[in-house]
């Protein structure tokens, strides 16, 4: 029955608005203009599309979107990952916005015979966010409450066979390869369109271009390094945030599974009682400390850095 519910939300839900964005741009072709507005500047209209070309780029970009929403919630569903849903509603409320855009430039054109008439950008505005919003609290509704997964069996803690006297260091970590790589695409294709298109305005764009860059560099890679002074860990190709857990603050280490939705996404992330260095789902070092609090890493091989971690606070307690 769940999983009926995450389907009809991920689904069902974005897939309807689109569905309504289509049959509106029937019920009012009468009315509307072959060309239409899709971008407003500080003296009103400066961009148009032909709206059959409008319709067929949002509907098919909110189609993909949905399939990708419902593909991931179900992925995670089927490994028997809590799926909350506030990740439901945003994904579904995002696969929905590209019909409130179509909604949207179409009630600016309403009765009017050039996309210059266009109406306010505030309507349109309006209309796409209100849209998004309204098919993502309803996905969410139809999600229903995140089921809580059952506490686990406990089990003893692992060890790395470090001996009184030994000493050793454990460096590792862990890189999400598709944010590495989708960050050198976006940066090459930006940089094939401004050299094949010299007259082509995309200048505008390199701000967009730059931040998704450097927001991909600053989450794709997290590091761990486990010695006698303690756990230092950092995130991203330019090592910040950083911080640093000594040996007086740990309790104890073990593993856990992450999930794409677990700590709400990747990058550093706080929560009640604890503090995730997330670049990826999968394998995760949890460091307990003596607060309670739970400090959580992304690497590969997280079990040998928490079994190093448990040996070297043994050691501590017993000198």
């Amino acid at each position: 029955m769940k999983t009926t519910r995450l389907a009809l939300a991920a689904g069902a839900v974005p897939l309807t608005a689109l569905g309504g964005a289509w049959a509106l741009q029937g019920a009012w072709s009468a009315r509307l203009p072959e060309v239409v507005a899709v971008h407003w500047g500080t003296s009103g209209p400066d961009r148009s599309s032909t709206l059959s070309t409008l319709t067929g780029v949002t509907l098919g970009i909110g189609a993909a979107l949905t399939l990708v929403t419902l593909v991931a919630v179900l992925a995670s569903r089927a490994r028997g990952s809590a799926v909350p849903r506030s990740a439901v509603g945003f994904t579904a409320g995002m696969a929905a916005l590209p019909a409130g855009v179509l909604v949207g430039s179409m009630y600016a054109a309403l009765d009017t015979t050039s996309w210059r008439e266009a109406g306010s950008a505030w309507s349109a505005v309006v209309w796409a966010l209100g849209l998004s919003v309204v098919a993502g609290a309803i996905a969410a509704l139809v999600a229903g409450r995140t089921e809580r997964r059952a506490s686990p069996e406990p089990r003893d803690l692992p060890s790395a066979g470090l001996q009184p006297g030994e000493r050793a260091t454990w460096i590792g970590g862990g890189t999400n390869y598709p944010m590495t790589f989708g960050g050198l695409a976006v940066a090459c294709g930006y940089g094939l369109l401004q050299v094949s298109l010299p007259d082509f305005d995309v200048m505008p764009f390199a701000l967009v271009v730059l931040v998704v860059v450097l927001a991909m560099a600053a989450t794709c890679r997290v590091r761990v390094r486990v010695d006698a002074d303690g756990v230092a860990l950092s995130l991203g190709l330019f090592g910040f945030p950083h911080r640093t857990l000594t040996f007086d603050e740990i309790a104890s280490a073990d593993t856990e599974q992450m999930t794409m939705w677990s700590a709400g996404g990747y990058g550093l992330r706080r929560g009640v009682g604890y503090t995730a260095f997330k670049v990826r789902a999968g394998e995760a070092l949890a460091v307990t400390l003596t607060s309670g609090h739970v400090v959580k890493a992304t690497v590969d091989h997280a079990d040998r850095a928490a079994g190093l971690v448990n040996d070297l606070v043994a050691a501590r307690q017993s000198a």
